[in-house]
């Protein structure tokens, strides 16, 4: 039984969530700004990457008006992170953020979302410097 559920394991995680329907890029220091929309209330995150050295990427992101670091790997799971929307007693929905290319000049990233909040989260993005 443990073999079937480990070799399952993957597809199960995937199937709880759902790709948003853009992918995105930025250069070294190039800004991504959202607004992400939920329950009647507005959220800002702004995210930008900064240094790539020794297979280390380090991304700084500022939500909801608080300043975060993160260190990310090319390796699963630490090629990714993910932010609390909101913060409700029940339920939480949460925006994950994978990268899936590193390189010193360009940087692609996917973002994923809770099934269960994908009707009820509207984000607006916008890239710049």
């Amino acid at each position: 039984m443990n073999k079937f559920f480990f070799l399952f394991l993957p597809f199960i995680l995937n199937a709880a969530f759902v790709t948003l329907p853009f992918n995105f890029s930025l250069k070294k220091d190039e800004f991504a700004y959202m607004k992400i929309f939920y329950d009647k209330k507005e959220y800002n995150l702004s995210l930008r990457w900064t240094l790539y050295k020794n297979k280390v990427l380090i991304i700084l992101y500022k939500y909801d008006g608080f300043p975060y670091q993160i260190t990310l790997f090319k390796n699963y799971p630490l090629n990714f992170f993910k932010i609390k929307i909101a913060d409700y007693p029940e339920f939480r929905p949460y925006l994950y953020i994978k990268v899936t290319q590193f390189s010193d000049k360009i940087t692609s990233f996917r973002m994923f979302l809770n099934t269960e909040f994908e009707n009820k989260i509207k984000i607006d993005f916008n890239k710049g410097k």
